[in-house]
C-alpha cells in the first residue's frame, strides 16, 4: 500500500459512518429489528456488530502488532448478537457510539506510517500478518456489512410492500 492509498483508505473510513446513516436514517425502529430470516441479522444488529469490531478487532489487532504485542483470538462475534442483546439497543445510541469509534480509529490510523503498516506478527490461522493487512481487511469489511445491511433493509422494505409490485426495481434476494 502507498501512501496515496493509504491516505484514501482512511478518508474512506472516515466516510462510511455517513454512508450507513444515509440508508437507515428515519427508519422505524421495527424495521431495523426485523430480519430478513432467522438466519440472518437485522440492520440493528449489523449496526452494534459494526460497532463492536470497531475496537475489538480490526483495529484492536492492527494496534498490536504496531505496538509489538501478541494477538488475542477467541472473538466470536456470532454470539455477541445474542449474548450482548443487540436487537433490543437504541439505533440512535449505537449509531452515534460506533461514530465516535470510527472517529477516534480514524485520528489513530492517520498517526501511523508506512514503516507501522509492514509491521507484522505471525497469526495461528492466517500466517504473517502485517498491520497493514488488518487495516485493509477492516476496509474491506465494513464494505461487505454495508452491502448486508442494504439488502436488509431492500428485503425487509420489500416485504412490508407486498402486493405492490416492487420486484421491477430488480430480484429481490432470498
Amino acid at each position: 500500500m502507498d501512501e496515496t492509498t493509504f491516505q484514501r483508505l482512511i478518508e474512506d473510513h472516515a466516510r462510511f459512518p455517513g454512508a450507513l446513516l444515509a440508508i437507515f436514517q428515519g427508519a422505524p425502529e421495527d424495521l431495523l429489528r426485523d430480519r430478513e430470516s432467522d438466519a440472518r441479522w437485522s440492520p440493528l444488529e449489523i449496526l452494534a456488530h459494526l460497532r463492536d469490531e470497531e475496537t475489538e478487532d480490526f483495529g484492536a489487532r492492527a494496534r498490536a502488532v504496531v505496538e509489538g504485542r501478541e494477538l488475542t483470538l477467541g472473538l466470536d462475534p456470532a454470539v455477541w448478537v445474542t449474548e450482548r442483546g443487540y436487537n433490543e439497543m437504541d439505533p440512535g445510541a449505537v449509531f452515534l457510539d460506533f461514530s465516535e469509534k470510527r472517529a477516534d480509529s480514524c485520528r489513530w490510523l492517520g498517526t501511523l506510517t508506512l514503516d507501522d503498516l509492514r509491521q507484522n506478527t505471525e497469526h495461528p490461522k492466517f500466517g504473517t500478518f502485517r498491520a497493514g493487512d488488518f487495516i485493509a481487511a477492516w476496509r474491506v469489511h465494513d464494505l461487505l456489512h454495508l452491502r448486508q445491511f442494504a439488502q436488509a433493509m431492500a428485503v425487509i422494505t420489500a416485504r412490508r410492500l407486498d402486493g405492490w409490485k416492487v420486484d421491477y426495481a430488480g430480484a429481490i434476494p432470498s
